[in-house]
C-alpha cells in the first residue's frame, strides 16, 4: 500500500462537469471542503474518488477538518500563461496525539452529478503525500499550504 500524491482523475473531469465551487469558504453557494489524515497502510493516488475511512490516522476527527478556501486566482505571465489556482488557510489538528503519511482533500458538498448521473458523495480532489511519516504527541498537527499563488497553490491547472 502506498500513498501517491496526485490530482484525483475523477476531480479532473468533475471540474468540467461544475461539481465543485472554490469560492472562498465564506461566500454563499462555495463548497465545503476537508482534509483527512491517513498512515503509511492507506492506499491513496490519482485513482482515489470518494473519502475513505479505511487506514485513516487515529487520535484525530474521523473525516478530517474544514478546510478554508481561500479563493480562485488567475495568472497570464510568461513563466505561467493562463494557470488558474486555489489554496487553503493552514489548518491545524489541536492537541492531538497522532501519526499520518498523507492526506486527502475532499469535498462534502459536490453540486452535482458524475459523468454516469451518479449523485457525487465526498468527492476526492487531491491526495498529498508527506513524504514520510510525520507526527504529533498531544500537540498540534499542522498542514502548511503553499502560497497562493500560480507557482506554488495546492491545485494549480495550466
Amino acid at each position: 500500500m502506498a500513498i501517491t500524491q496526485a490530482m484525483c482523475t475523477s476531480f479532473k473531469a468533475q471540474l468540467l462537469l461544475g461539481a465543485h465551487d472554490f469560492r472562498p469558504s465564506a461566500q454563499a453557494g462555495a463548497d465545503t471542503f476537508k482534509l483527512a489524515l491517513y498512515t503509511s497502510s492507506a492506499s491513496l493516488d490519482a485513482n482515489t474518488t470518494t473519502y475513505t475511512g479505511s487506514n485513516e490516522a487515529t487520535g484525530v476527527t474521523a473525516g478530517g477538518l474544514a478546510l478554508t478556501n481561500i479563493g480562485v486566482g488567475t495568472t497570464n505571465t510568461n513563466a505561467t500563461a493562463g494557470t488558474g489556482f486555489t489554496d487553503f488557510a493552514d489548518l491545524t489538528f489541536t492537541n492531538v496525539t497522532t501519526t499520518a503519511r498523507g492526506a486527502l482533500i475532499y469535498n462534502t458538498t459536490p453540486s452535482t452529478n458524475d459523468n454516469a448521473n451518479v449523485a457525487l458523495t465526498n468527492a476526492a480532489v487531491c491526495v498529498l503525500d508527506f513524504g514520510g511519516d510525520k507526527t504529533s504527541t498531544a500537540g498540534d498537527f499542522t498542514i502548511i499550504f503553499p502560497a497562493f499563488d500560480a507557482t506554488s497553490a495546492i491545485i494549480r491547472i495550466a
